[in-house]
């Protein structure tokens, strides 16, 4: 019988996009930004981190595109593997609002930030990304 370990969520934490050079982060309550990530525990600045990247990233494979960017925010929650080792099995990201008109481009901008996404690639969680 293997060692289990307590189911463990960590998060939300939220990265926003206003359209200017700068990111807010929030933790828990996306009203209470911040000009630093969170800073509580390693995961969740870890977390916070995947979330500025997917920004980085969108805002990048948009002016490839040549399109302006709305404002956006990305929800970030880790789950905690059960099993030992520990670390985080998967990492859910969820974009809030409408990144550019269109749909379709919009989807075409997120797939390739996720793709080109150099923090999402250099874990080894599932790193999901929803919008």
């Amino acid at each position: 019988m293997g060692l289990t370990l307590k189911p463990k969520s960590f998060g939300p934490i939220y990265v926003s996009f206003d359209g200017t050079e700068h990111m807010r982060y929030a933790l828990i309550d996306p009203e209470k930004t911040t000009s630093y990530p969170p800073y509580e525990t390693p995961v969740d600045t870890m977390i916070a981190s995947l979330g500025a990247c997917i920004v980085k990233s969108i805002i990048w494979a948009a002016n490839q595109r040549d399109v302006p960017l709305n404002p956006f925010c990305v929800k970030l929650m880790g789950i905690k593997s059960a099993e030992i080792p520990g670390r985080i099995e998967t990492i859910d990201m969820a974009i809030m609002g409408q990144i550019v008109e269109d749909a379709s481009l919009a989807s075409r901008i997120l797939k390739q930030a996720k793709a080109i996404c150099t923090v999402s690639n250099s874990l080894n969680s599932d790193v999901n990304l929803t919008f």
